[in-house]
């Protein structure tokens, strides 16, 4: 008859199985989180592009739409009826008191407009459409900020935060420099590393501006060297 294990054999054992855990664990949970994040992204995505498409019914084509409203009167004449709002419609952004983080780790602020006279449109799945005053700086697009998690934290750009564009030709994932009035198409190097005139490359020396484009680029997936934290 066989011996049972000793409890010298089950320690060892359960302390194998321990450090395998603390190994494994911690990737498996971020890579379920990168998953999730995505498809969080891609299903906001959707609602946006699908609002605009039904809009275009109602408003005519997207290239006479009028850019140069403010954040709330675009929203609210273009998308919020075509979209599924939760109970807090709209809400301040100064009130609000939400402070955004830059990929870089560090605090945004340069979203000075947006800290004392954005917007915050909560959706009914939870996420979030923030504009600012400064969305309509050209006449070609209004550049939205989506928080996929409402108010929750980290609040960071890149992580749960993501840039978008309502243009001429429909939503896009945000990939612009300030002050550029047509579409962009930048390659996946200068998406990840600049060069940018406001830092909006998507690594963790950067503000992250462009990282929903790098997703996109990158097949709707989150690769190793994207500022993840």
């Amino acid at each position: 008859m066989k011996k049972g294990f000793t409890l010298a054999e089950v320690l060892i054992t359960l302390g194998i199985i321990g450090v395998v855990a603390a190994l494994t664990l911690p990737s498996l949970i971020t890579n379920y989180r990168k998953k999730q994040t995505v498809a969080q992204l891609k299903k906001v995505y959707s609602e946006l592009s699908q609002a605009a498409q039904m809009s275009v019914v109602q408003n005519g084509d997207m290239k006479n739409w009028d850019y140069s409203l403010t954040c709330e009167e675009f929203f609210n004449t273009y998308l919020s009826n075509f979209i599924k709002m939760g109970s807090q419609k709209v809400e301040d952004a100064k009130k609000a008191g939400v402070v955004y983080i830059r990929a870089s780790g560090e605090e945004e602020v340069s979203f000075t407009s947006l800290y004392d006279s954005g917007k915050i449109f909560t959706l009914a799945s939870g996420s979030q459409i923030i504009m600012d005053t400064l969305s309509n700086l050209t006449t070609t697009r209004q550049t939205v900020l989506v928080d996929l998690n409402g108010f929750k934290k980290p609040n960071r750009i890149g992580v749960d935060v993501f840039a978008f564009s309502v243009t001429h030709n429909g939503v896009q994932t945000f990939k612009w420099d300030d002050g550029e009035t047509v579409d962009i198409i930048r390659d996946r190097e200068t998406l990840h590393n600049g060069p940018s005139r406001h830092n909006y490359q998507c690594n963790s020396d950067g503000r992250g501006m462009w990282c929903a484009a790098m997703i996109e680029k990158d097949g709707w997936e989150i690769k190793n060297d994207y500022p993840w934290k």
